[in-house]
C-alpha cells in the first residue's frame, strides 16, 4: 500500500514541472523568436538499457531540453525586423556579456545604433552598429547598406549541433559550458521587414496541459483512495467486536 501511494506520488511530479514548462510556452507563444521548452524523462534510457532496478518506480525528469525547430517568418515591413531562416543567432552586445538571440525586433536608438527590444546594442561584424541616414537595405547575408554607402555585416554565429545552450536574462541564449564555442554561421538567410515567431503550437501546447492536468488529477484520486484504504487496514481491521 505504501508502495502504491510512492509510484502515485512520484508519477505526479513530473507533470508539476510540466505544467509550469508549459505555461512559460504559451505565456511566450507571441514573443519573436522565442523557443519552446520540452521534457525528456529517464524512463526512455532505462528502458533501451536495462538499468532499471526498481520496477514499480515512476521516472523522474532527466532535464528540460529547448526546441530549436524554425518559426513561422511574418512580414512586419518595419526595415529594422530581422528573421533568420535557417541556423543561427544573432548577437547581442549586454553588461553580462555577449547574448544569443533569435530576437530580430530592433530599433535604432536615440543615438543612432541598432538596439534590440532591451535597448542592448546589435553586434556587427567590427562592434556595435551606428545607422544614420533613412534608407537602410539589409541583404539577406547581413550586409548593411544605409543611403547607398554600405555600414557592415550584422554578425550571425552558430554552434555545433547538438545545442549546448540555455536560457538567461530572459529570452536570450548562452552556452551552457565551454565546449558550445561560436563559429560563423554559413547556413542561414536573412529576411529584411520579417520576424521570426516562436514556435510555440497554442493549441497543442493547451491540450498537452489538459492531458497533464488529468493525470495530475489522476494521481491525487489513487492517492486518496489509498490512504483512505490504508487507514481502514489500520484503524478498523484488526478491531475485535
Amino acid at each position: 500500500m505504501i508502495k502504491g501511494i510512492y509510484t502515485s506520488a512520484s508519477g505526479m511530479l513530473p507533470r508539476i514541472l510540466k505544467q509550469e514548462v508549459f505555461a512559460n510556452n504559451m505565456a511566450n507563444a507571441s514573443t519573436p523568436g522565442f523557443k519552446k521548452d520540452s521534457i525528456f524523462l529517464e524512463v526512455l534510457t532505462d528502458a533501451v538499457d536495462g538499468s532499471s532496478e526498481i520496477p514499480w518506480q515512476t521516472r523522474m525528469v532527466d532535464g528540460v531540453y529547448i526546441d530549436f525547430s524554425q518559426g513561422p517568418l511574418e512580414q512586419t515591413e518595419k526595415k529594422t525586423n530581422l528573421a533568420l531562416e535557417g541556423d543561427g543567432f544573432f548577437v547581442v552586445q549586454t553588461e553580462h556579456g555577449n547574448r544569443y538571440t533569435r530576437n530580430g525586433d530592433f530599433s535604432i536608438s536615440p543615438r543612432g545604433i541598432l538596439v534590440d527590444t532591451n535597448g542592448n546594442p546589435v553586434l556587427s561584424d567590427s562592434g556595435p552598429l551606428t545607422i544614420s541616414g533613412d534608407d537602410v537595405v539589409i541583404g539577406s547575408d547581413g550586409s548593411i547598406t544605409v543611403d547607398g554607402s554600405p555600414m557592415g555585416i550584422i554578425k550571425v554565429v552558430d554552434f555545433n549541433k547538438p545545442y549546448l545552450l540555455k536560457k538567461a536574462d530572459g529570452s536570450y541564449l548562452i552556452p551552457a559550458d565551454n565546449t558550445a564555442v561560436e563559429k560563423p554561421a554559413d547556413d542561414f538567410s536573412i529576411r529584411q521587414g520579417y520576424l521570426e515567431n516562436s514556435n510555440v503550437n497554442i493549441i497543442e501546447v493547451m491540450v498537452d496541459m489538459l492531458s497533464s492536468f488529468r493525470a495530475y488529477e489522476a494521481g491525487q484520486k489513487a492517492i486518496r483512495t489509498q490512504d483512505e484504504t490504508l487507514d481502514k487496514a489500520v484503524n478498523d481491521l484488526g478491531k475485535v467486536i
